[in-house]
């Protein structure tokens, strides 16, 4: 039971079951409650009917002295009622008035019921039992003939009238629980149906959930053995569309999923290879320098060691970005935030690329407030700038310019470096940010540096909550635009 297919299965057959069930449950006992009730309207038919013969054979007899402990004389009627068949020309008709036929049979005629019966529409009671039920009493409601009951408290009872005396009353004994043969009988016919019926709809609703738990089971299962395939490396593989429910929206995730880890499958391999050969100049070039000197082409001097140390200072710069974005990949870029003045930050750390920036006929021109605190790790962002400045120390046109503007915004700041260099293809502007990535033309590998600077900054903006963008200079150049928030 540990696929989704049995779950589903299972679930189905037992959700009907159990609905079937109560189904049943409550349609027995709707029809016991439908019989009692149809047969108590039957009884109030019956006294209604019953009343006014019994009054007839009251007045044809004189009183109830013919039944009054002689229930042989009541039985005999029963009997002669029972006896009688359908037919007739009183087919369908209410009881026949007493009074005629008593008074044809005579005042003397008091040893016995009369010879023809005037009570022999009781013969369709038979089949629901209320002629056993049936019980008459006198005016003053002592025992005359019929069952017997100790408590009239809960019972109808129907008043027989002569004229405008009450001379007696008539009722039926209680039923009980026990409900009459004819009302077993249909019952347990219906009992049938109902059972059949619930064989049909549990074999209808295993049909169903068979089908149901496949249509389910199906894409799941082939999503399971896409994602089995990408945690084996095979990136490449995608899952089916599976329509438009939760499924097929997982679908659309997985493949996403897919399509993200072979792009990053892609850009690590490239990674790789741009880090193997960022590291592989330097290394070079202090082997070859190195062995330049140990083979004596090149004397140990202060030019031959400054030499050697430009290429590690170089190297030892790659390993630092390297390092900064690992951490910050790894979410492990810690931030010593504290309340800092930016404005302040930024002219601290323009003024050591004044010089070299002016040794290029490059003018620095700073549009700062007098303050604008923020809270943010001072070193972090000190290196966000030196990245910045580095970048158009590189590619400034010589005798350009380096404007760096500070804005204060409603929810934060807004620092742009932007410059007169070379401009960025609106196509390649996203692109800046990613790692080793050089624009092909002016600010290429010909300008220098790793290509990590910009990525750099981005992660340490991005750890602020701030986002950074590259967009066309006003002069043609490139400016940088960073919002960092209060």
């Amino acid at each position: 039971m540990r696929t989704l297919f049995a779950k589903i299965l299972l679930a189905q057959v037992i959700t009907v079951l159990l609905a079937l069930l109560v189904v049943m449950a409550i349609t027995r006992a709707s029809l016991n409650r439908g019989f009692i009730d149809f047969l108590e309207r039957q009884e109030a038919a019956v006294l209604d009917i019953t009343a006014p013969a019994l009054a007839d054979l009251y007045e044809a007899r004189g009183g109830w002295e013919f039944l009054r402990d002689q229930p042989e004389n009541w039985y005999s009627i029963l009997r002669q009622t029972r006896k009688l068949l359908p037919g007739g020309d009183e087919r369908g008709r209410g009881p026949p008035r007493m009074g005629r036929l008593a008074a044809e049979r005579g005042p003397g005629a008091a040893g016995g019921p009369p010879s023809d019966n005037p009570l022999r529409w009781l013969r369709s009671l038979d089949r629901l039992q209320l002629r056993d039920r049936l019980f008459l009493l006198d005016a003053d409601r002592a025992f005359l003939a019929g069952a017997v009951v100790e408590d009239l408290a809960d019972l109808t009872l129907q008043e027989i009238r002569v004229g405008k005396a009450s001379v007696g009353w008539i009722g039926f004994a209680p039923m009980g629980k026990v409900l009459p043969p004819e009302a077993e009988r249909f019952l347990l016919g219906q009992v049938r149906v109902l059972s059949a019926a619930f064989l049909i709809a549990l074999g209808l609703a295993a049909l169903l959930g068979f089908l149901l738990a496949r249509q389910l089971s199906r894409p799941v299962r082939e999503l399971m053995e896409t994602v089995t395939e990408l945690a084996h490396g095979h990136y490449d593989k995608r899952a089916a569309r599976a329509g438009r429910d939760e499924i097929g929206r997982l679908s659309e995730a997985v493949n996403s999923l897919a399509a993200t880890l072979e792009k990053n499958r892609s850009i690590r391999q490239r990674w790789m290879a741009d880090i193997a050969h960022e590291l592989r100049t330097p290394v070079a070039i202090l082997k070859g320098e190195i062995e330049a000197l140990g083979d004596g082409v090149r004397q140990p001097d202060s030019r031959s060691l400054a030499s050697l140390g430009e290429e590690i200072d170089q190297l030892a710069a790659l390993v630092d970005d390297l390092q900064t974005l690992a951490l910050s990949d790894a979410g492990a870029l810690n931030l010593r935030r504290k309340r800092i003045d930016l404005a302040a930050l930024v002219r601290a750390a323009a003024e050591p690329f004044g010089e070299r920036l002016a040794g290029r006929g490059i003018a620095l021109e700073l549009d700062l407030p007098a303050v604008a605190e923020i809270p943010g790790d001072t070193q972090r962002l000190r290196q966000l700038l030196h990245n910045l400045l580095e970048n158009n120390l590189r590619y400034a046109e010589n005798a350009g310019w380096v404007r760096i503007c500070l804005r204060a915004m409603p929810r934060g700041v807004q620092l742009t470096v932007e410059d007169n260099g070379p401009g960025v293809p609106d196509g390649q502007l996203d692109r800046l940010f990613e790692r080793f990535y050089r624009v092909e033309g002016g600010r290429s590998r010909a300008g220098g540096g790793s290509g990590l600077g910009l990525s750099i900054c981005r992660n340490i903006a991005e750890a602020h909550g701030g986002s950074i963008r590259a967009e066309p200079g006003r002069a043609g150049g490139l400016a940088i635009i960073i919002e960092l928030p209060d």
